[in-house]
């Protein structure tokens, strides 16, 4: 299935079915919430900055706080960087978090996220989540194997293989990677398409206005980037999924806002972090990939 560019005003094309998530993705403090995989085929829209904006993102660590009905409930952190994987040169995004000491008395969360993505294709190579939750460990591989078309999954233990047909794909940290490179201006939309267990299907994202939020880095304009789907799960669950991006070249993570039935989850930007949130060990890192 390929992802035709639209215009704005057009309307998003809505997923019709139920999806249902592959891999999965850190909220921290009350919930640890199931995402879907994205395959992204959409061209970059024009825009007048003078500088470019880059296809991947190389950027952080950057720090964020996460809060839940105002209170801090947990600590999050980003980063990517261009090294190798398998011989060849890959985008490694991680993504690291954990609550709070107050809100582990109520539920423990904590883990790591790791995304590789092939620098010349701009699809995902291979995903690892490596959680412990209420004290257990759930560890999730994910790997695509584009040559004989199989997605390898290993979950609690288990491995599976099913079928992948279509084009490139991304994982949910890459996909907000490359959302934030495709994002045009206010009320434009762009298309990318949904991997599910039941295969690819197309959704959209809408961009929608500019608005003011003070930040780290002073007052600033930004824009709201929205996965849509037509059951309104991205979550396994009702609600839906922003994150709030400054417009210019840099493209930086503002805000990543989850509304759930039960309240909104916003994680905030604070700033560079002084090191790497890599928590493999240097063993760890010399074990192959999944």
């Amino acid at each position: 299935m390929r992802a035709r560019r639209t215009r704005p005003g057009d309307r998003v094309a809505k997923v019709t079915g139920s999806p249902r998530a592959v891999i999965t993705t850190l909220v921290v403090g009350l919930v640890l919430a199931s995402v879907v995989v994205i395959a992204s085929r959409a061209a970059t829209q024009a825009r007048p900055e003078a500088e470019p904006v880059p296809e991947f993102l190389i950027e952080g660590p950057f720090a964020y706080k996460v809060e839940y009905l105002g209170i801090t409930c947990g600590h999050m952190a980003l980063e990517s960087r261009l090294e190798e994987y398998e011989g060849r040169p890959a985008y490694h995004v991680i993504m690291t978090a954990s609550n709070t000491r107050f809100f582990n008395k109520i539920y423990r969360v904590d883990g790591q996220i790791d995304s590789w993505v092939d620098a010349e294709t701009l699809s995902t190579l291979a995903y690892q989540s490596n959680i412990t939750e209420r004290r257990r460990q759930k560890i999730r591989r994910y790997k695509v194997d584009y040559e004989t078309g199989v997605v390898t999954g290993e979950r609690r233990g288990k491995v599976k293989e099913f079928p992948y047909e279509g084009g490139s794909a991304l994982d949910p940290l890459a996909y907000c990677y490359r959302g934030r490179v495709l994002a045009g201006k206010s009320g434009s939309t762009f298309l990318l398409n949904l991997l599910t267990d039941e295969g690819i299907i197309e959704t959209g994202s809408e961009v929608g206005k500019l608005k003011k939020f003070k930040t780290p880095d002073g007052k600033k304009m930004l824009l709201p980037v929205q996965p849509v789907t037509a059951d309104g799960e991205m979550f396994e669950r009702k609600g839906k999924f922003i994150y709030w991006i400054d417009p210019g070249p840099k493209r930086t993570a503002y805000r990543l806002e989850f509304h759930l039935s039960f309240g909104k989850l916003s994680a905030k930007y604070m700033g560079p972090a002084e090191k790497s949130f890599d928590r493999r060990s240097e063993a760890e890192k010399a074990i192959p990939r999944p």
